[in-house]
């Protein structure tokens, strides 16, 4: 029986970002997986993902990852998230404080066999660089700093 493409996602999600239960994850992605985010200009596999959100985790200890809206049509799921926390350490320059900041991201996740193939997410950046009064550019890319 195939698995409900929201329900995959959201499992993924909590799962991911929320509990950073990283070995139950690796199920959920294809062999053929591959991330895009404005983060970076890079694009990452699977294990290069999950050291992404292992990153963020922990330059952001509190970190909350709440789904506004997900819609989901044939293979394909939308979704709308809210990141919510204080940066510990600079991560993607963005500095550390104790400042609660909040930014949004929409997502296009692509999804085939119950695993998720890919995903591409767009981050307001701008409503980023507003909170932390700097303008994020040119990030240093993961390779160089794994």
């Amino acid at each position: 029986m195939a698995i409900d493409n929201k329900k995959l996602v959201l499992q993924h999600l909590d799962l991911s970002w929320n509990k950073g239960e990283f070995d139950k994850i690796k199920d959920f992605l294809s062999d053929q997986f591959f991330y895009k985010t404005t983060f970076t200009d890079e694009i990452l596999n699977g294990k290069q993902y999950i050291e992404f959100i292992n990153e963020f985790r922990d330059a952001m200890q509190d970190l909350s990852v709440n789904v506004e809206l997900i819609m989901s049509e044939d293979n394909h799921v939308m979704t709308q998230i809210s990141f919510f926390g204080t940066v510990g350490k600079m991560i993607y320059g963005i500095p550390p404080g104790d400042k609660l900041i909040a930014f949004n991201a929409i997502s296009i996740w692509e999804t085939g066999f119950d695993k998720i193939i890919s995903l591409d997410t767009l981050i307001d950046i701008t409503g980023l660089e507003r909170q932390i009064g700097i303008n994020l550019s040119p990030f240093e890319p993961l390779q160089s700093r794994i």
